[in-house]
């Protein structure tokens, strides 16, 4: 398992820190080559305009802009490669219209939470793939 993703970057966009460590702590183990954290949609949106990461691991419930919010604005930004980055949610409430409206917004991948190595590699393998 280790290793798989060793040509990858990713972004944790999680508003708990002990969560966010951990996620940090498992994607590292996975081998990605680098992990970049981001404590809420805001802060994620300037993490990934600083570090250009090739997937994003999003929680979908956070403050003051939630996942969703992250997500619409990954989509409206005038950079094509901002629009076609990869981006899995976490939840730990499968909330049929939430999905549906992520899912409309390109993120077709969920986790839910509490993600484990192998629910995070799965998915992020789908989408890296």
């Amino acid at each position: 398992m280790a290793g798989a993703f060793g040509d990858w970057s990713v972004l944790v966009i999680e508003d708990e820190s002990f969560t966010r460590m951990v996620l940090a702590k498992m994607l590292g183990t996975l081998g990605f080559k680098a992990v970049h954290q981001a404590a809420d949609g805001e802060a994620g949106l300037a993490a990934v305009r600083a570090h250009a990461p090739d997937v994003v691991v999003c929680d979908v419930e956070m403050q003051p802009m939630d996942g969703l919010g992250f997500l619409k604005a990954l989509r409206a930004s005038p950079d094509s490669r901002d629009r076609a980055l990869p981006v899995v949610f976490m939840t730990n409430r499968t909330d049929q219209a939430r999905m549906d409206e992520a899912a409309a917004l390109g993120a077709g991948i969920f986790i839910l939470k509490p993600a484990t190595p192998e629910s995070l590699a799965e998915c992020l393998s789908a989408k890296l793939g």
